[in-house]
């Protein structure tokens, strides 16, 4: 009797061993890991926020906006797209390669930080505040710290070891947050944004040889993988500029033209805006483009097949959910702030049109360049910049500061048009789907105005 229950208990502990490693496949699938990671530090962002406006005056969001904008030209002008060089190179797991690629980035760190530095004075007077030099200055320390860093948070991304690259970015992001909320409630001063930034970028830096095997390189510079660099990067580097000249042309404009308190209200919608770009940037990048690119490597595969399949139920839900950001942004204001940072509602309707085509642009993107159209993004970077020349000033001149924003909002859409033709020459667009797509961000947008609708009234 006793062997007889045994024998009846062996098939359920089977099956409730499948069952537990059906649910731990499905948790550590890479989309997965991405969406969770995303949510989570969304979430961590907007706690975040939260307890800052409640810590520090609306000028304090002004001043990192500045600093961020500053930092993010730097690196923008002096990008070489090392990760998608890193990802897509045969040789990307060879010593030798990796030691180089690695030794490059530390040369363009160093030299960032020395002339961040130097020019930090010049900087804050172009923007007409002065005050801020000294901190353009400890900024600068960021792309130090950072450049130390292990090339492993790349090669993370090529080995497909999204679940570990997620849980530290994730770990930082919560060491900033509270050195930062620490600070804030210490000083009551912008200084303990810029504080924690660098204490993060320590946090990042350590963490990158703690976390990944094989993570030290030495000093090498072999002429062949800088050439291949230079010839990767020429693209990029070019893509880079006039990104940078795309996305920080209004900030710091508005920098200029603006009130500390105006500009931090315009920051706050900024990055509620860019959230989703946060799943776009690492679900393309980490998801999308290393499949692609492997399926080129090994000349085998269905690329079409494989681009639709792998993103259809991400982007349906994405879209459902960026369209429900754009009709429901009086409710999060409402919720998120109180009524010092209302006027932060009509900037995060605008500036979300371009998360809206976001998705559908960024994986466009990464199957041309895995096709191997690696100019793909520099050319899509120019009908951008077509689109912000001649929409911008006649924006500008005839509705005013609230109409600049708008055209800024839907600079996307030239570059997904762009990338539609280019896919169609391929044999690689499906429209239809594309358009299923779209369909699935305006339901979002119509669910959301009517949650709105119905909940804010009740919250004044």
């Amino acid at each position: 009797m006793i062997q007889d229950q045994a024998q009846r208990m062996q098939p359920a502990a089977a099956s409730g061993g499948q069952c537990i490693g059906r649910i731990v496949a499905l948790v550590t699938q890479d989309t997965n890991i991405v969406v969770a990671s995303v949510i989570l530090n969304n979430l961590l962002r907007a706690f975040s926020s939260v307890i800052l406006t409640r810590l520090l005056v609306p000028e304090a969001f002004g001043v990192s906006g500045i600093i961020a904008s500053v930092s993010f030209t730097a690196a923008m002008l002096s990008d070489l797209g090392f990760q998608a060089f890193v990802v897509r190179h045969q040789d990307g797991d060879r010593p030798r390669f990796l030691d180089t690629v690695w030794t490059i980035a530390l040369i363009r760190s160093a030299l960032l930080t020395i002339a961040l530095f130097a020019l930090a004075w010049p900087i804050a007077h172009m923007l007409a505040k002065p005050d801020l030099a000294p901190m353009i200055q400890w900024s600068a320390l960021v792309f130090a710290i950072e450049g130390l860093a292990s090339l492993t948070l790349l090669t993370a991304i090529r080995q497909r070891m999204i679940l570990r690259l997620s849980l530290l970015e994730l770990i930082v992001m919560v060491v900033q947050i509270l050195a930062s909320v620490i600070l804030a409630w210490l000083w009551r001063d912008v200084w303990a944004v810029l504080v924690a930034l660098v204490v993060g970028s320590i946090c990042k830096t350590g963490l990158s040889y703690a976390m990944f095997p094989d993570s030290r390189r030495r000093l090498a510079l072999d002429p062949a993988y800088a050439r291949d660099l230079w010839r990767f990067a020429r693209y990029v580097t070019g893509s880079s500029i006039i990104t940078l000249l795309l996305l920080q042309c209004d900030k710091l404009l508005l920098a200029r033209l603006m009130s500390l308190e105006d500009f931090g209200l315009y920051v706050l919608a900024g990055n509620l805006a860019s959230a989703p770009i946060a799943f776009t940037s690492a679900y393309a990048s980490r998801i999308l483009y290393p499949g692609y690119a492997e399926i080129w490597r090994n000349n085998s595969g269905d690329l079409r097949a494989q681009f639709y399949a792998r993103r259809w139920l991400a982007s349906m839900l994405y879209m459902i959910a960026v369209g429900g950001l754009i009709g429901s942004a009086p409710l999060i204001i409402a919720i998120l702030y109180d009524h010092r940072y209302a006027d932060t509602t009509i900037y995060l309707q605008l500036l979300a049109i371009m998360p809206f085509f976001a998705l559908a642009s960024y994986s466009g993107n990464e199957m041309l360049t895995a096709a191997g159209r690696v100019a793909t993004t520099f050319q899509a970077s120019v009908a951008k910049l077509g689109w912000l020349v001649i929409a911008a000033p006649i924006a500008w001149l005839t509705i005013g500061q609230l109409a600049l924003v708008a055209v800024i909002g839907m600079m996307e859409i030239p570059s997904v048009l762009f990338k539609w033709v280019q896919m169609h020459r391929i044999g690689m667009l499906d429209m239809g789907k594309e358009l299923l797509f779209l369909g699935a961000g305006v339901g979002g947008i119509a669910t959301g105005m009517a949650g709105s609708a119905l909940i804010t009234p009740l919250l004044a």
